[in-house]
């Protein structure tokens, strides 16, 4: 529980007391217990922050390279599951170069970058990140990493977020940019498979790749337009058509 609220909770319980001074002694036990109980909640709320914000400081990337290295180039506001806990309303950024979830410090000016295996999923800037580790029962062909949850049904749309450093010497002078890259990959089966293209995405469909070249046409889906919406659109539509089988 946030301390500020805990404290309007004390006032709102102190007041009436203080006002009526000579309240029965039964009204001043609900007090005390009152108070020991937020103080309860405070010492539990605190612990739970210092055990999020207890990692290595973040130092992040040089302040010379083109771009940046986040997944949005300020800090936003989402929440994270973390050490089996979740924090709600919690300042989040996600660096896609090094992988990592970070956060401000509750005490000071410095970034702390969360331990990766500690954090099981965060959402931020409309988008839901799970945490995989390789070769799990239900996660075979993906690597340990976090993972964009595009679409969770029947089949399963996941993405891969990362950023590269480019350099290149330009005129004596070395230049750094930062480079974007999005893999995706439909679960199904208990199987994750890479898809990039219309055609493997119809050929892992292969059962109903009438039905949804139809969906395409008629939908008027440009694959190469929007790949992403279009991989989504078509998964949904494949767990649409097969839900009786």
């Amino acid at each position: 529980m946030n301390h500020r609220v805990i404290w309007v909770i004390l006032i709102a319980l102190l007041l009436p007391c203080t006002v009526f001074g000579q309240r029965a002694s039964v009204d001043s036990s609900f007090r005390e217990q009152a108070i020991r109980y937020a103080h309860a909640r405070y010492v539990r709320s605190t612990a739970d922050q210092a055990r999020l914000y207890n990692g290595a400081e973040y130092v992040g990337h040089l302040p010379t390279i083109k771009g940046y290295p986040y997944l949005d180039s300020l800090w936003r506001t989402g929440s994270v599951t973390y050490d089996g806990i979740t924090y709600q309303n919690i300042r989040l950024l996600y660096d896609l170069v090094d992988d990592v979830v970070v956060v401000p410090h509750i005490d000071s000016v410095y970034r702390m970058q969360l331990q990766n295996i500690k954090v099981s999923q965060f959402s931020i800037a409309d988008h839901h990140f799970i945490r995989i580790v390789r070769d799990t029962a239900h996660n075979i062909g993906l690597r340990t990493g976090f993972y964009d949850q595009l679409y969770d049904g029947r089949s399963k749309v996941l993405a891969k977020r990362v950023k590269t450093i480019r350099t290149e010497l330009v005129q004596n002078a070395v230049k750094e940019e930062y480079l974007s890259e999005n893999s995706f990959y439909i679960g199904k089966n208990g199987l994750f498979y890479p898809v990039k293209t219309k055609r493997s995405v119809l050929n892992l469909f292969a059962d109903q790749k009438k039905i949804l070249r139809k969906y395409l046409r008629e939908n008027r889906i440009k694959f190469a337009k929007n790949r992403e919406a279009a991989i989504v659109k078509l998964t949904q539509q494949y767990d649409a058509a097969t839900r009786s089988l």
